[in-house]
């Protein structure tokens, strides 16, 4: 009777290790597919290829930056094609800086850091992002993306 108790318990903590592996392997593999995602949407602003852009956003997707809260019609009427133009003409390098998942949504947290234009006074900028995606049935989709930015200091 020990002896099987043992063997039992042998056989569930080795299920219990697998099942660790496989989640660990899941999260590894959901957070690669959020960071994937965002960078998806970057490419796309800066392509200007709206069709791709739009096609990673939620319908409910709320996009956050100087004060204000778009939905998604007001975006893209409003700001896709700023931040196409902006994206296309930007010299920034982006850097992810935490990936968390929860479930089926994850946050990516990133910065991106612009050089000087060389001009008087211009010391670049820095730009703080954070998107949360959901992974859905097509996929991963953007649900909310937030942009803070300011000039570098000298």
């Amino acid at each position: 009777m020990i002896r099987n108790i043992l063997h039992l318990a042998a056989a569930l903590s080795a299920s219990a290790s697998i099942a660790t592996v496989a989640g660990a392997q899941s999260s590894s593999a959901d957070s690669a597919a959020a960071v994937a995602v965002t960078q998806r949407f970057h490419q796309a602003l800066a392509a200007s290829d709206s069709t791709l852009a739009v096609s990673l956003l939620a319908d409910d997707v709320l996009v956050l930056e100087s004060g204000a809260i778009q939905n998604r019609a007001d975006y893209l009427s409003h700001h896709l094609g700023a931040d196409m133009k902006a994206s296309h003409d930007s010299r920034g390098v982006r850097t992810v800086v935490r990936v968390t998942v929860v479930g089926s949504l994850a946050y990516v947290a990133s910065s991106t850091l612009t050089p000087s234009t060389g001009a008087e006074g211009n010391n670049g900028s820095e730009l703080a992002e954070l998107m949360i995606v959901s992974r859905g049935a097509t996929g991963w989709k953007i649900r909310a993306v937030h942009w803070s930015s300011r000039r570098r200091r000298p």
